[in-house]
């Protein structure tokens, strides 16, 4: 279960969620996730980044501090916005467009990172008050247990012992209030510092990947750093395709190629052939010696 909906299945109360929401950007995901699940399936990388890259929001939304309710509904446009962008780095790193997926993958780093601090203090405070709320009522009931013992003994009260008793059932009821709200909002506070940190490996392999990438080009000295002379020679050579594994793997690698040098007829030319809209050469059997 994603963060967002974790947290759409906490107890919210009317205080702070006054009406069903209209369908937020993690409904929107949940949607389409399969559509590109399968277009990864059937590895149309390109197609699923596309599909992926329309859940994204044209303009970043404003995380709005004002109350509570404004800040419990800013975290989640923020935490699903920011599995959006979950979406849209994997697909965009298998179809080759790595710069887009280390871009994709820092907003959502960013955007969890910003729900945490942003409620960090607030909800730290409220956890805070409610848990000391819930230790003073139950200082109350400890230093009167004996009195309540004996109004609940009772089988009839008086109007005062009535009243007495109907004070004690409030002061018990602040204490399972108190602890139901201290861990509603602790639980804000846990899930959202889990997100702020769930984006830093993303980012750090898309990181690596171009790091890698770059110093291969950087160590090819036929080509003294050029980045296409790079893409040629590898092409040029049946090994380095063979050495990507599983279709899945070599239509990654392809892909990758091509975006570096979208000219390249040799890359364009395995891509053909992989995805079995051209025909790959038959290889040439060598004549037994005489």
């Amino acid at each position: 279960m994603r963060t967002s909906a974790l947290l759409s299945f906490l107890l919210v109360p009317a205080a702070l969620v006054a009406e069903a929401p209209a369908p937020s950007q993690g409904d929107r995901v949940k949607a389409e996730r399969p559509a590109v699940e399968k277009l990864m399936g059937e590895l149309k990388y390109p197609e699923a980044m596309r599909r992926s890259e329309a859940l994204l929001m044209a303009t970043r939304p404003v995380f709005n501090k004002s109350n509570n309710q404004t800040l419990v509904q800013s975290c989640a446009i923020f935490l699903d916005l920011a599995e959006a962008h979950r979406l849209a780095t994997e697909t965009a790193d298998a179809a080759g467009a790595w710069e887009k997926a280390l871009e994709y993958a820092r907003t959502a780093q960013a955007l969890a990172t910003e729900c945490h601090a942003s409620v960090k203090e607030p909800f730290g405070q409220t956890v805070a008050y409610y848990t000391q709320s819930g230790v003073r009522a139950r200082q109350v009931l400890v230093e009167n247990d004996a009195r309540i013992k004996e109004l609940k003994g009772k089988s009839v009260l008086d109007p005062g012992e009535r009243q007495e008793l109907d004070l004690v059932l409030g002061v018990e009821k602040e204490v399972v209030d108190s602890a139901k709200w201290a861990q509603f909002f602790q639980t804000y506070l846990d899930v959202t510092k889990r997100e702020s940190e769930a984006y830093d490996p993303l980012v750090k392999v898309m990181e690596g990947k171009l790091k890698g990438e770059a110093g291969q080009v950087a160590d090819y000295k036929a080509g003294k750093g050029d980045k296409l002379k790079w893409v040629d020679a590898v092409i040029s050579s049946p090994a380095y395709l063979e050495a990507q594994g599983d279709r899945g793997g070599k239509a990654r690698w392809l892909l990758r190629l091509a975006t570096l040098d979208p000219q390249n007829k040799k890359v364009q030319h395995q891509l053909d052939i992989l995805y079995g809209r051209a025909t790959a050469p038959k290889a040439v059997k060598k004549g037994k010696k005489a």
